[in-house]
């Protein structure tokens, strides 16, 4: 467990870079955060930064005397902690990829290359005949188009057509 002892800890000394520190000097423990800052949001940093156990004082009362009821938190920031502990936790891991889900998004959102005027047969694609619009569904993404200026048209295309590679020579 990391922990500052100052009541409350000010953001600039919760030191969440110690969860690093923890991990590399004890591979194989399971880390965590003892927290006196006022709120969740440091809590909900270290989750993200690896810390699996949370440690907050709690009280059902902030209206009650005492020296830890400024840094402690009541019933409704209790649940607070808990769901958003969970999301942080459950948005963890992964790796940069289209997953299955994204791609009616993606074929909906993403721009392909698009003739904006009739094209015609041995004609040059330049800025004057092709740019990039919705849908994705296009056979040459927004990201490729600089790469088909200057290529000529196979065949006629159509104002508004998606542009495709077997379009061009």
């Amino acid at each position: 467990m990391h922990c500052t002892s100052m009541y409350p800890t000010p953001y600039d000394k919760v030191r969440l870079g110690a969860l690093h520190d923890l991990a590399e000097r004890f591979p194989d423990a399971v880390l965590g955060l003892s927290d006196h800052s006022i709120g969740n949001y440091a809590c909900l940093a270290a989750v993200a930064l690896g810390a699996r156990v949370l440690e907050k004082h709690f009280t059902s009362d902030k209206t009650w005397p005492g020296p830890d009821i400024p840094i402690s938190i009541d019933p409704s920031e209790l649940r607070d902690l808990v769901q958003g502990s969970r999301a942080v936790f459950a948005a963890l891991g992964g790796h940069k990829s289209v997953l299955p889900e994204e791609q009616p998004t993606i074929d909906f959102a993403y721009s392909c290359v698009v003739a904006i005027r009739d094209i015609s047969a041995g004609e040059p694609l330049s800025p004057g005949n092709v740019w990039v619009k919705r849908p994705g569904t296009g056979g040459i993404k927004a990201v490729a188009y600089e790469d088909v200026l200057g290529r000529v048209a196979l065949r006629p295309i159509r104002k508004d057509a998606q542009v495709s590679f077997e379009d061009l020579a």
